[in-house]
């Protein structure tokens, strides 16, 4: 008898935490249980809705500040991107000494890095390098962030993968301008964003390639010294780099001014291309 007497009580309390008052508000317990359901379902919007509510009705309850840690979730998992970083942001400045802080420096890293891809753009085959990556760069000083504050943290290897693959993100959209440049035979430019890679993104897939560019940039504007330092560099590092009559590869790409009308439309299989005095590079991969 008092088992049920004690299971009446408590289904009593449930059902009172989840149906509103006179005002249509829930009990705090309520919004939170009702918020927990929504994201198990994949109902991040109507999650995002509770969670909201919740800290509206009840700014200092007992659920307050986990449902503050959930909403960043939520807007992440509802492509809000631009919200959770907002979420995550107030989360830190509110509750820096709480046990999980170090799970909203990463969940903003990662709504910044997301907001770069186009949904749309997902599905077909583009170069996200080629880009802009503004939030790409913000998302790296993020991941850089956490893994500074919380070497220790779970999330900290992933912000690790994360940060190179940003970089070599980061030094691809520089050689994608540069190749820009190179083939408009703008060399100064091109040789800037070759520099830039070599300096700043030393380990990258595309330093073997800037290497090689800056040895042609160097040679093309007549700066004979640097070019013959950098061409020395180049045989010893990265050889697959240099052709069997010791001069550079590099890649001209399709030159538009110089190709027929009947090449362009016909993507090169018709018509007269370019005639480069320098063979396109064999795939390599950096040392």
């Amino acid at each position: 008898m008092r088992l049920l007497s004690l299971l009446g009580v408590a289904l009593f309390v449930a059902a009172c935490s989840t149906t509103p008052d006179s005002k249509g508000i829930l009990s705090e317990k309520g919004y939170y249980d009702a918020a927990q359901k929504s994201l198990k379902y994949g109902n991040f919007e109507t999650a995002t809705k509770h969670l909201e509510a919740l800290e509206s009705h009840y700014p200092v309850g007992v659920y307050t500040e986990q449902a503050q840690l959930d909403v960043i979730y939520a807007h992440y998992k509802h492509l809000d991107y631009a919200g959770a970083v907002v979420a995550a942001e107030r989360f830190m400045r509110l509750h820096p000494l709480n046990p999980q802080i170090d799970y909203a420096y990463y969940l903003r890293a990662l709504a910044n890095f997301e907001a770069d891809k186009d949904a749309f753009l997902r599905f077909i085959p583009l170069n996200t390098a080629h880009r802009d990556l503004n939030s790409s760069r913000v998302a790296f000083e993020n991941f850089k962030e956490l893994v500074t504050r919380f070497p220790q943290s779970g999330f900290a290897p992933d912000a690790r993968q994360h940060m190179i693959y940003i970089r070599n993100q980061l030094a691809e959209n520089e050689m994608h301008a540069g190749r820009y440049y190179l083939n408009r035979g703008t060399y100064i430019s091109a040789l800037n964003r070759a520099r830039w890679v070599i300096e700043n993104y030393p380990e990258t897939p595309q330093a073997p390639e800037a290497l090689a560019i800056t040895v042609y940039c160097y040679q093309k504007l007549g700066m004979n010294d640097l070019a013959d330092t950098s061409l020395t560099t180049l045989k010893a590092n990265y050889p697959d780099f240099i052709d069997a009559k010791g001069r550079v590869k590099v890649n001209l790409g399709a030159q538009n001014e110089k190709r027929s009308w009947l090449n362009m439309a016909t993507f090169n299989l018709i018509g007269n291309a370019n005639q480069i005095d320098a063979p396109a590079p064999t795939p390599t991969t950096a040392h």
